[in-house]
C-alpha cells in the first residue's frame, strides 16, 4: 500500500460561494460585497447579455468598469482583453453566458489572480464549476487549467429559458462520469495510481440518481436542479484532486478525437454521452460491470443523442474516433488501455449497442 506522508496532502480551491435557486442571478450585489469586489470586468455573448446579463448589469453596473462581447474562446481573446484592461484596477471577472464566456472569464481571472463570478446561462457540461478550461487552437481543443470559480450563480430561471439541447448536453456529461470513474478505478487497480474516494462519489452518485430517477423530465425545476447539482459537483470535485479524473475518463478521448479529426457537429456533452455508452459496454463485456441499455436508455429519455447520424457523424468516423482515442493521452489509464480494443471489436461495439 502507498505510505502518505504529510507533504503530499491537498489544499484544494473550491467555489466560496455557491446558490441553485431560481432568483440566483439577484444575488450578486450579495457575493460582491461579501467578497468586497468593486472593479468588475463582464464578459458576456450578445445574446446571452440580453436574455440576462443586461439586468444583472444594471444592478452592479457602478461597479463594473467594463463589459465585453465574447465570440471565441481563444489565448489570443484573452490577450486582447488584458491589453484592453490595461493598468485598471480590476479585483473581479464577472462571466455571463455559455461555456465559451465561463471558460474565457476562468482563464482571464487566472491570469489577472481575481475573483470570478460564474453565472451560466446554459448547462451543457461541467465546466459552469471546474478548474479547466476548453479552448480551440489550431482548431485543435486544448484543455487549460486554471483557478475555480470564486462563485457560481445557478439561476434557475435563466437556465429553464436555455435551448433544451444545451441541457441535454449537460446531462450527457453529467453521465459520463460513470464510466470516466470507473476507468479511475480501473487505474488505481492497474496502475496504483492515486485514488480519492471523495471525488470519486461527489462525480458519480449525481449521474446515478440521475440515472435511476423515474419519469425524469429536464425542463422540470426539481430536475433540473438535481442536474445543475450535479454538474457543480462534477466541477467541484475536479477542483479537490487538481485533476479530471473523476469526470474524464475513455469517453472523454473519444470525444476530443472527434474533436482533433474534425469530425461532426455535436456538443461536447452529447459526445461524451455517446462515448459512455460505448465504454460502459466495454466495462460490461470485460469485467461484466456496467449497464449500457440503461445508460442509452436514460439519454433516450432526456432525448439526447444516442446514434452517430444525430450527431452528424458515419458509422466509419466513431470508429476511427475511437481507433484514434487510443493514442491520446496515453498516461490518462482507461478501459482503451486496458482491453486494447481493435477496429473488429470497435465495428461489434457500435452495433450492438446501436451506435452505428
Amino acid at each position: 500500500m502507498r505510505k502518505y506522508r504529510r507533504e503530499h496532502l491537498k489544499i484544494a480551491e473550491l467555489p466560496s460561494f455557491v446558490e441553485i435557486s431560481e432568483n440566483a442571478r439577484k444575488k450578486v450585489e450579495k457575493v460582491m460585497d461579501g467578497f468586497d469586489l468593486t472593479s468588475a470586468v463582464l464578459l458576456s455573448g450578445k445574446t446571452s447579455f440580453e436574455v440576462a446579463g443586461s439586468k444583472i448589469y444594471e444592478k452592479v453596473k457602478e461597479r463594473v468598469i467594463e463589459v465585453f462581447y465574447v465570440e471565441k474562446a481563444r489565448m489570443d481573446e484573452v490577450r486582447r482583453l488584458e491589453f484592453q484592461i490595461g493598468y485598471s484596477d480590476v479585483d473581479c471577472v464577472m462571466g455571463i453566458g455559455g461555456g465559451k464566456v465561463l471558460d474565457l472569464g476562468k482563464v482571464l481571472a487566472s491570469e489577472l489572480n481575481v475573483a470570478f463570478i460564474s453565472i451560466p446561462t446554459v448547462a451543457s457540461h461541467d465546466g459552469i464549476a471546474s478548474p479547466v478550461a476548453s479552448f480551440k487552437e489550431e482548431n485543435r481543443p486544448v484543455s487549460i487549467s486554471t483557478n475555480p470559480p470564486t462563485a457560481v450563480l445557478a439561476d434557475l430561471t435563466i437556465l429553464r429559458r436555455s435551448p433544451v439541447r444545451y441541457l441535454r448536453s449537460g446531462y450527457g456529461d453529467l453521465i459520463s462520469n460513470i464510466t470516466a470513474v470507473k476507468d479511475w478505478i480501473l487505474a488505481k487497480e492497474r496502475r496504483d495510481e492515486e485514488y480519492s474516494e471523495v471525488a470519486a462519489s461527489m462525480a458519480v452518485m449525481p449521474a446515478s440518481l440521475m440515472l435511476t430517477t423515474a419519469n425524469l423530465d429536464i425542463s422540470n425545476l426539481k430536475h433540473l436542479e438535481m442536474l445543475i447539482r450535479g454538474l457543480i459537483l462534477s466541477g467541484v470535485s475536479i477542483s479537490l484532486i487538481g485533476s479530471s479524473r473523476p469526470a474524464s475518463g475513455a469517453e472523454h478521448k473519444f470525444s476530443h478525437a472527434v474533436d482533433y479529426l474534425g469530425y461532426g457537429n455535436a456538443l461536447h456533452g452529447e459526445q461524451v454521452g455517446i462515448g459512455a455508452i460505448i465504454m460502459e459496454y466495454l466495462h460490461q463485456k470485460h469485467y461484466g460491470m456496467g449497464d449500457w441499455e440503461r445508460i442509452k436508455e436514460s439519454l433516450e429519455r432526456v432525448q439526447a443523442p444516442t446514434m452517430a447520424k444525430e450527431i452528424g457523424l458515419t458509422k466509419d468516423q466513431i470508429i476511427e474516433a475511437l481507433l484514434f482515442a487510443k493514442k491520446i493521452r496515453k498516461r490518462r489509464y482507461t478501459i482503451l488501455e486496458d482491453v486494447d480494443p481493435d477496429r473488429k471489436e470497435f465495428e461489434l461495439v457500435v452495433e450492438k449497442t446501436g451506435v452505428a
